[in-house]
């Protein structure tokens, strides 16, 4: 799992680093680190500090796993992997309240088998990291989530910016996730239109 969080990291001036997450990945950062990753009904929360520059992303997979195991931190899982953040973020004297957080994915990539009764997985992710977010006391400054289709996204931690590029969409609706319906965490915020691509957020 990529990991270059360090005091050192803070001041050093190398050349900007560019890392890849795949499924599974998290990563910490400072002002000369981007982060990208794409997206389905995978989830991507960018964590970011606005003064001392630094930051964290990580892309899981699935919302959480069975309550009785006992196995180490997995970043497959949204809840274990945002905790993991908090606690890294905590050590390091850095407040909940004083990070800024950004919420990507969660698409529904199946939207002809979809059973309307049922949440699907990028919803579930969605709710998973909003909810822990709030409860944990992040600022979460915006959400580009739902729809049908893949994002590519950049996280930029020397400005805090995210870019955001939508692929083809795989369904007519406008917004398959409604926060009012089911997640008023992200009441207000959510940015999850039909366009092509996005400039940062």
């Amino acid at each position: 799992m990529p990991n270059v969080w360090s005091r050192k990291s803070v001041t050093d001036n190398s050349k900007p680093r560019e890392l890849f997450l795949n499924p599974g990945d998290f990563a910490f950062g400072d002002q000369n680190t981007r982060i990208r990753t794409i997206l389905g009904s995978c989830v991507a929360v960018t964590f970011w500090h606005p003064e001392m520059k630094m930051g964290a992303m990580c892309h899981y997979m699935l919302p959480s796993r069975l309550p009785e195991s006992d196995s180490p931190m997995n970043g497959r899982y949204g809840d274990e992997v945002i905790e993991f953040i908090t606690e890294r973020f905590q050590v390091q004297g850095f407040l909940p309240s004083l990070l800024q957080v950004k919420i990507f994915g969660g698409s529904n990539m199946s939207p002809g088998l979809a059973n309307p009764d049922i949440q699907s997985i990028g919803v579930k992710n969605i709710e998973i990291a909003a909810r822990i977010l709030k409860e944990k006391g992040f600022q979460i400054l915006n959400a580009d989530v739902g729809h049908c289709q893949h994002r590519t996204i950049i996280f930029d931690i020397q400005n805090g910016q995210v870019w955001v590029r939508r692929g083809p969409s795989m369904c007519e609706m406008k917004c398959v996730f409604k926060p009012e319906e089911g997640c008023p965490h992200l009441q207000g915020i959510l940015n999850c239109n039909g366009a092509e691509a996005s400039p940062s957020i």
